[in-house]
């Protein structure tokens, strides 16, 4: 009787821990999400990484859920509540950063503020790292035709720049060989330029 208590407990164990370790990794991983994709944390291109640590620790906790409701499954043939939490909780945990995730729009008047100040400045002007709203802007700078660049730092990498434009006048004029510019509405573009 004595063995069967202390296998029983062994077992038990083993499942709590293997309960507490897909609960810090999956509440870790969502949390990683939620900072980087929110803008909250790290600045920079770094949030790359924190949101790919954030991935591989809710799929690390996703393969051992996995492999654990395998093998309860295969004990007892049933269900169990904590192998509904895991996925149910991760749901709401994606879904929620990408829900946090800024947008222009909120900061739009923040942006037409500094677009405002660039432009009554003469000549060409430039602020750097500038943060507006939960934006990390690397640069804005006026252009000769009175359109204003936000290069978002987030978004800007390696030959790509990203970012939104202010143009008053209407669509602005190139600005380099491969230059996207969407249109977000008033003065207001989305714009992408890739240097040869």
């Amino acid at each position: 009787m004595g063995k069967a208590v202390e296998k029983a407990r062994t077992r038990m164990t083993g499942i709590s821990l293997q309960k507490v370790a897909i609960s810090a990794a999956t509440g870790v991983g969502l949390a990683l999400l939620v900072l980087a994709w929110g803008h909250w944390w790290p600045s920079g291109n770094s949030w790359y990484l924190t949101a790919a640590l954030g991935v591989l620790l809710v799929v690390a906790a996703g393969v051992v859920w996995m492999f654990g409701s395998i093998i309860v499954l295969s004990r007892r043939r049933q269900i169990v509540w904590w192998m509904l939490a895991w996925p149910l909780v991760t749901v709401l945990g994606v879904t929620f950063a990408f829900l946090v995730r800024p947008e222009f729009e909120d900061a739009r008047p923040e942006f037409e503020e500094v677009a405002e100040q660039l432009l009554a400045t003469p000549g060409p002007t430039a602020m750097y790292d500038l943060k507006i709203g939960r934006f990390d802007i690397l640069r804005a700078d006026d252009a000769p035709d009175g359109t204003v660049y936000f290069a978002d730092r987030r978004e800007t990498m390696f030959n790509t720049e990203q970012g939104w434009l202010y143009s008053p006048g209407g669509m602005p004029t190139a600005r380099g060989d491969r230059l996207t510019i969407e249109h977000l509405g008033g003065p207001w573009h989305r714009y992408k330029m890739a240097s040869p």
